[in-house]
C-alpha cells in the first residue's frame, strides 16, 4: 500500500471513529512498547529513552529521535546519521548531554554530535520544539533536544540497577549496564554500553555497506551534604568504528573523552530559590579513512584524516521566585572550542600519526539570558525570555583544499570577526474552560552563529573562504493545542518560519580552476551563501483508549519551504508522513501493530541542501508495517520482541544520502532503509 492523499485520510478516519465509544476507559499507565511520543504540555516533548521501542532505534541518538514527529534522519550507513528537525539540520538544532554542548570534529558529518550518545544510558530525553526557550545555550532555530541523567532525593540506601541485552537481525546486539548505589549523602552511578552490528540489507537484499561498534562508559560521584544541596563529579570515555555507504572512506575511530563537575543550591532564601552550576571539558579524536572497513581498488592509495576538537564551557544559572505567580530564571553560558586536522595522502609512507596537527578555526561564546513564567491568572500564564551572545571566530587556516590532491592559498587566513546575537520569545498559554485542553501560541526569534562546517568547511560563490558569511535569523509563530480527557490524550502544532540570510549549502556551482579563466577549465564547487527563505508545517499526535487494554495511536508530520531568493523549493525537507497503531497491553502481555506511511517529496531542490546533506531527486511513497509483542513476568523483568518492514519493502527516506561506489557492494540511488527486521530484548530493573 502506498500513501496518497485518498489513503491519509481513511487512515485518520480509521483512527477517529471510535471515538464514539463509551467512556470508562483510561489509557495504561506505561507502555511495554512505545511506538508514538505525546507531547504532554506546550511545545516540550519528554521521553523515557530505557523504554523498549518500535521501530528499533539504533544505538545512537539520532535514530531514537527519529521516533518523535517531526524528526528525520540523513541516513548515510546504519549508524551516526544527521537528526533534522522540521526541516533544519546541524547547528539549528542544539543537543546537550548532561548540560553539555557535544560538537563532532569530522569536516564531513561523519560524526554529529548524536553519534556519541547511546539513549538507553540516560533517564530522559527531552525536546524542546522551535525557539521558545534561551536557558540551553544558543543557536536553537529548530529547537533544543536534552539527553539528561536525573537526580532524585534519596531517603534510604540502596542500589538501582538497569541491564538490558538485545539481538536482532544483520549481527546486531546491544548491551547497557547502569548501577547506582546510593544513600542521603553519597551517590556513585557507573554506566557501560556495547553495541554492534554488521552490514544490513534492504528490501531488495541488497548489501548496504553500514557495519558498526560502539561502546563507551561513564562514572559519577554525587555528595549531598544536605537536602538543599549537590556536588557531582562525572567523567566518561567513548570509542568505535563505523562504515558508512555514501563516501569514499569510512569512520574508524570515535573517541570521545569528557570530564564535568556540577553544583546545585536549594532554597538560599524566600527570593533566590535555586542556583545551578557546571564547569565541563570534552575531547573528540575522530580518524576517517579508506582501508580499515573497507577493500582498496587495485592500485589505490591508503588515505586518511585525523581531525580532533577541544571544547571547554560553563554555565551559571540562578531561580529567583520574585512572587507565588512570577519566576525568573537568570544566568550566563560560555563556550570556547579549536578544531584541528591532520591527514595523509599516502598512509604507508607518511602515517598521519607523525603528523602534526594543524589548528585550523576557534570559536568562543559568551551568553547572558534571562527567562520567566508569569501565572497572571489561575488558568493562563506568560513565559518570555531574552538572550545575548557574543561570538568570536579566527580563521587559521593557510591553505585551502579544492578537492583530495588540490589547494590553494586561505584568503581569510588569520582573519578574525566577532557578532553580538540576540535571541527572544513570547508565549501565552491558556487553559480552556469548556475543553480539557490548552491552547498556546508563541513568537519566538533567534540569531545564528555560522557553524565550522558552514564557515570553515565550504566556499562561497566569490571567494575560496566562506568565513564571513553572515549570521542566520530565524523568526517562528507557533500556535497549538494540548488535550488531555479520560481515554483521549493529543496534541496538534502548527509553525511559520521566516529566515533572513539562511545559509545554503549549493554544490551545483561551477568555477574556475587556478589560474583557469570563466568558461575555461571550470570545477564544481560547493558554497555556503546566504537567502531569504520561509518554512511552516505541522505536528499532531493522538492516542484513543478503546477499552481497558486497548489502545490506537495515530501522528502526523508535515513540513513544507521555499526559497524566496532563488524561488525555488527549500531543499533537504521531509515529505508528509503518518503512523497509525493499534496496541493491548495489560502490563503482563502486550501486542500491538504499526504503519508508518511516507508520502512522496516532489518539492525537491537537487544539489542544494544543508550541512547534513543535498536532495538528490524527487522520492517515491512508502508504507511500512512493524509488529511487536512483550511479556513481562515480574516487575523487574520485561520481554519484547518485534519485527520491523515485516513486509520487507525497499525504500529510502527522502533526506537519506546518494549512495557511493564501494568495492564489493552494489551502488544505490541512495542509502536504503533496512529490510525486514527481527529483534529480541531482556530487560532488567531493580
Amino acid at each position: 500500500m502506498k500513501m496518497t492523499r485518498k489513503t491519509l485520510p481513511l487512515a485518520i478516519a480509521a483512527l477517529i471513529s471510535p471515538m464514539a465509544m463509551g467512556e470508562d476507559s483510561t489509557v495504561p499507565v506505561e507502555e511495554m512498547v512505545i511506538t508514538t511520543v505525546r507531547m504532554s504540555e506546550p511545545l516540550r516533548v519528554v521521553t523515557d529513552p530505557r523504554q523498549p521501542r518500535q521501530p528499533l532505534p539504533a544505538h545512537d541518538g539520532a535514530d531514537y529521535l527519529k521516533t518523535i514527529p517531526g524528526f528525520s534522519v540523513v541516513r548515510k550507513g546504519g549508524a551516526d546519521g544527521d537528526p533534522i528537525f522540521r526541516g533544519m539540520a546541524g547547528s539549528r538544532l542544539s543537543l546537550l548531554v548532561d548540560g553539555e554542548t557535544v560538537l563532532g570534529g569530522c569536516g564531513h558529518r561523519m560524526d554529529p554530535p548524536t553519534a556519541y550518545i547511546f539513549p538507553e544510558s540516560f533517564d530522559s530525553i527531552e525536546v524542546i520544539k522551535g525557539p521558545q526557550s534561551v536557558q540551553h545555550g544558543p543557536g536553537n532555530a529548530a529547537g533544543v533536544v536534552r539527553f539528561e541523567r536525573n537526580r532524585a532525593p534519596v531517603t534510604e540506601s540502596g542500589w538501582d540497577v538497569h541491564a538490558s541485552a538485545l539481538g536482532a537481525s544483520f549481527g546486531r546486539h546491544d548491551e547497557v549496564i547502569d548501577a547506582t548505589y546510593k544513600n542521603p549523602r553519597f551517590q556513585l552511578r557507573g554506566t557501560a554500553t556495547n553495541a554492534s552490528q554488521n552490514d544490513y540489507r534492504d528490501g531488495d537484499g541488497t548489501r548496504i555497506h553500514s557495519s558498526y561498534n560502539r561502546r563507551s562508559a561513564q562514572v559519577s560521584a554525587a555528595w549531598t551534604p544536605d537536602q538543599d544541596s549537590f556536588l557531582e563529579l562525572s567523567g566518561g570515555v567513548s570509542d568505535g568504528e563505523a562504515a558508512y555507504a555514501d563516501r569514499g572512506m569510512d569512520g574508524s575511530l570515535f573517541d570521545r573523552e569528557h570530564l564535568g563537575l556540577k553544583a546545585s543550591f536549594d532554597n538560599i532564601s524566600p527570593l533566590i530559590n535555586k542556583i545551578d552550576t557546571q564547569v565541563y571539558y570534552q575531547y573528540i579524536d575522530h580518524v576517517m579513512d579508506n582501508y580499515s572497513l573497507r577493500s582498496l581498488p587495485e592500485g589505490a592509495k591508503q588515505r586518511a584524516m585525523n581531525p580532533d576538537r577541544e571544547t571547554l564551557g560553563g554555565r551559571l544559572a540562578t531561580t529567583l521566585r520574585t512572587s507565588a505567580e512570577l519566576e525568573w530564571v537568570l544566568g550566563l553560558d560560555v563556550q570556547h572550542n579549536e578544531h584541528s586536522n591532520r591527514g595523509s595522502m599516502n598512509q604507508m609512507m607518511m602515517p598521519y600519526q607523525q603528523m602534526t596537527r594543524q589548528t585550523d578555526a576557534q570559536f568562543r561564546q559568551n551568553g547572558l539570558f534571562a527567562e520567566s513564567s508569569w501565572d497572571f491568572r489561575p488558568d493562563q500564564s506568560i513565559k518570555a525570555g531574552l538572550r545575548a551572545d557574543h561570538w568570536t571566530a579566527r580563521d587559521q587556516r593557510q591553505q585551502v583544499a579544492l578537492g583530495m590532491m588540490d589547494s590553494a592559498p586561505n584568503p581569510s587566513a588569520g582573519q578574525s570577526r566577532s557578532d553580538t546575537l540576540y535571541s527572544a520569545f513570547l508565549r501565552h498559554e491558556m487553559q480552556l474552560e469548556a475543553l480539557p485542553a490548552m491552547l498556546y501560541a508563541g513568537l519566538g526569534h533567534n540569531e545564528r552563529f555560522p557553524d565550522y562546517w558552514e564557515m570553515i568547511n565550504k566556499e562561497s560563490v566569490d571567494s575560496l573562504s566562506a568565513f564571513n558569511i553572515e549570521s542566520e535569523k530565524v523568526t517562528q509563530l507557533d500556535v497549538g493545542l494540548v488535550y488531555s480527557h479520560n481515554r483521549i490524550n493529543g496534541s496538534f502544532s502548527l509553525f511559520y518560519n521566516e529566515i533572513n540570510d539562511f545559509i545554503l549549502i549549493d554544490s551545483t556551482v561551477m568555477k574556475p580552476t587556478m589560474g583557469g579563466m570563466m568558461g575555461m577549465n571550470m570545477r564544481s564547487a560547493t558554497v555556503a551563501r546566504s537567502i531569504d527563505a520561509r518554512s511552516y508545517g505541522a505536528e499532531a499526535d493522538v492516542t484513543l483508549a478503546l477499552a481497558d487494554n486497548w489502545r490506537t495511536e495515530m501522528t502526523l508530520a508535515s513540513v513544507r519551504g521555499r526559497n524566496k531568493t532563488d524561488d525555488r523549493a527549500l531543499p533537504q525537507l521531509p515529505p508528509l508522513e503518518a503512523t497509525v497503531g493499534l496496541h493491548y497491553d495489560d502490563r503482563r502481555w502486550s501486542f500491538g501493530g504499526m504503519v508508518r506511511a511516507i508520502a512522496a517529496q516532489n518539492h525537491v531542490d537537487p544539489g542544494r541542501g544543508n550541512i547534513a546533506g543535498q536532495d538528490i531527486d524527487i522520492t517515491g511513497s512508502a508504507t511500512v508495517l512493524s509488529l511487536n509483542a512483550g511479556w513481562r513476568p515480574s516487575e523487574a523483568l520485561l520481554f519484547t520482541a518485534g519485527i520491523d518492514n515485516a513486509l520487507d519493502h525497499s525504500y529510502a527516506e527522502h533526506v537519506s544520502r546518494a549512495g557511493a561506489s564501494i568495492p564489493g557492494f552494489d551502488q544505490t540511488q541512495r542509502v536504503n532503509e533496512p529490510g525486514r527486521t527481527l529483534w529480541l530484548k531482556a530487560q532488567f530493573t531493580f
